[in-house]
C-alpha cells in the first residue's frame, strides 16, 4: 500500500544476516553478494557496503540489507539451512548487488559466478568490481549486453543500487516478495487492488521470468507466481499472472 501522506515517516537501515528472520515490513531491499574471505585475518567487503548504502537511503522507511555473513562473532547455520536463507533473500530483494573482487589465489568466488549467472538477467542485478578483479571479462560482458549497472568502487556499487531502488515503496508480509521492478507496474498495480478490494489477501509471490522495457516508451513484461487467501475463508490459491508486452495482464 502507499504511504499516508500525512503519516510522518523515517529512514532507517536495517541489516538482517544469515539465519535471521527478516522484518515484517520495508520500503526496500538489498541483498549483498559476492565472495566471502574465509582467511579470518582477510577483513569482509560488506560492513563498508553497508555504510555505503546507509548513507544513500534516503527513501521513507526501512531499508533492509541482507547479509550472508553471521553476526559479529555468530556462527553460519548448517550448509543447506543458509542456501535455502539466500535463495528466500534474493528472491524477495528489490536488487542484487554484486561485489566480486576475484582473486584467484585468495578470493575466487566461484559460486558467486552460479549466482551472477542466476541474476544477471533478473533486472535487479548491480555488478561491482575493481579493476584488477580476475577473470571478469564474461561476467563484464553480459553485464554490458543486459544493461546491468557495473561499478569500480563498492560505494559506486551502493549507490548504484539506490538508484535502481529509488524511493522504494512500503510493502509488507507477501507484498515483500513482490519486488519493485514488478510492484511498480501498472498491471500489477491494477490486478493488486482488485484483489484487495475483493478482500484477498496476497501471502506469497516469486517472479518467475522478467523482461526490461524495450525503450524508454515500453513496459517491462514478467511472469509472477501469486499464492492468495481468498476473502471467503478457503484455503491458499496459486496462480499465475503474465503482463506481456503491449498486452496488459493475461491470468
Amino acid at each position: 500500500m502507499p504511504l499516508d501522506p500525512h503519516t510522518p515517516v523515517t529512514s532507517e537501515v536495517e541489516v538482517v544476516h544469515v539465519g535471521q528472520e527478516p522484518p515484517d515490513s520495508w520500503a526496500a531491499a538489498v541483498y549483498l553478494c559476492g565472495p566471502t574471505p574465509t582467511d579470518p585475518a582477510e577483513p569482509s567487503w560488506r560492513p563498508g557496503a553497508v555504510d555505503a548504502l546507509r548513507s544513500a537511503w534516503c527513501g521513507a522507511g526501512r531499508l533492509v540489507v541482507f547479509v550472508p555473513e553471521p553476526v559479529p562473532g555468530g556462527g553460519y547455520p548448517a550448509y543447506g539451512e543458509q542456501i535455502v536463507w539466500e535463495e528466500d533473500a534474493m528472491r524477495r530483494s528489490d536488487v542484487i548487488l554484486f561485489w566480486i573482487p576475484r582473486d584467484m589465489a585468495t578470493l575466487p568466488g566461484l559460486v558467486s559466478n552460479i549466482k551472477w549467472g542466476s541474476w544477471c538477467d533478473s533486472g535487479r542485478a548491480v555488478l561491482g568490481a575493481p579493476p584488477e578483479a580476475e577473470r571478469m571479462a564474461y561476467l563484464l560482458h553480459f553485464a554490458d549486453a543486459l544493461g546491468v549497472p557495473v561499478e569500480r568502487t563498492p560505494t559506486g556499487a551502493a549507490e548504484a543500487a539506490m538508484r535502481a531502488v529509488g524511493p522504494g515503496h512500503a510493502r509488507s508480509g507477501g507484498e515483500r516478495s513482490v519486488p519493485l521492478t514488478v510492484w511498480r507496474t501498472v498491471p500489477f498495480r491494477t490486478w493488486y487492488a482488485a484483489r484487495r478490494e475483493a478482500g484477498d489477501r496476497l501471502l506469497d509471490a516469486r517472479v518467475e521470468w522478467y523482461a526490461p522495457a524495450a525503450g524508454p516508451d515500453g513496459a517491462a513484461a514478467w511472469l509472477l507466481t501469486v499464492t492468495v487467501a481468498p476473502a471467503d475463508g478457503s484455503g491458499p490459491a496459486v496462480g499465475r499472472l503474465l503482463a506481456a508486452q503491449g498486452q496488459g495482464m493475461l491470468m
